[in-house]
């Protein structure tokens, strides 16, 4: 006959998930067990992936291209935000993408070049008028 208690997995029996939220690896006291560090080392390293600043406009690089279902496949996207939704259209191409756990993916930003408009002082012969 099985126990009534439910088994509880510790830190220290080397979990395979690594998704624990910060405010409980907070919580946890210092420990020395190799399997709880790397644990929480691999926790800490999923939660620092996810909070990558993602901003409207911005060009993302994957390692691999990403197939869709359309068929479509590409690595290179610039992010369309909308509130809180984000998709992705391909860089040169039209059309929009979600990429399902965007946040936990590898991926690098694509720096970009922005040339600015050059604004001239009015000349001071306009400004002033003839004596």
């Amino acid at each position: 006959m099985s126990s009534t208690n439910p088994t509880r997995l510790s830190e220290s029996m080397g979990p395979c998930e690594a998704e624990a939220p910060e405010n409980i690896l907070r919580l946890l006291t210092p420990t020395t067990n190799e399997y709880s560090l790397d644990w929480r080392r691999r926790c800490l390293a999923r939660l620092q992936k996810r909070s990558r600043k993602i901003v409207d406009g911005m060009r993302v690089k994957f390692p691999q291209a990403i197939t869709f279902t359309d068929g479509f496949a590409g690595d290179e996207f610039t992010v369309v935000k909308r509130g809180a939704t984000i998709t992705f259209r391909p860089v040169g191409k039209y059309g929009h993408y979600r990429i399902r756990n965007f946040r936990d993916l590898e991926w690098s930003i694509v720096p970009e070049t922005k040339v600015h408009r050059t604004i001239f002082a009015p000349r001071p012969s306009a400004a002033m008028p003839p004596p």
